[in-house]
């Protein structure tokens, strides 16, 4: 009987710890967007597909993807990026573009940065592809 009441109490102590663990994280809410970036100097155009709330699509890096999107709340102009990052002052334009969804609103943005590292360095992972 004791060993029984101290299995409840363990198993009923371990789940409480769980349960507020679990309730600590955020969940990352559905996502589905197409990411393109376009080269202004050779029209080059690479794109994939992410989503998010599950994870899902093309893109080589899409749990930190969706990491920093989450971090945004599907707003691309409040990317965090790195800040510390150094890039050249090389000219080489080149255009970001979203669409689709984000936890059930629509997404359309499109920006242009100097260059691939500029691009890199304020959207994070979102655009690393």
């Amino acid at each position: 009987m004791k060993s029984t009441l101290a299995f409840a109490v363990a198993t009923a102590t371990v789940a409480g710890f769980g349960l507020a663990g679990a309730a600590g994280a955020a969940p990352t809410p559905p996502a589905s967007i197409l990411l393109t970036i376009t080269s202004g100097a050779t029209g080059d155009v690479k794109e994939v597909s992410l989503g998010c709330g599950p994870t899902g699509g093309d893109h080589p890096q899409a749990e930190l993807a969706c990491g920093d999107l989450n971090d945004a709340r599907g707003d691309f102009e409040k990317l965090k990026g790195d800040a510390d990052v150094m890039c050249p002052m090389v000219y080489e334009p080149v255009v970001a573009e979203a669409q689709g969804t984000f936890d059930g609103v629509p997404v359309v943005w499109k920006k242009e940065f100097g260059n691939t590292c500029e691009l890199n360095a304020r959207t994070g992972a979102v655009f690393a592809f």
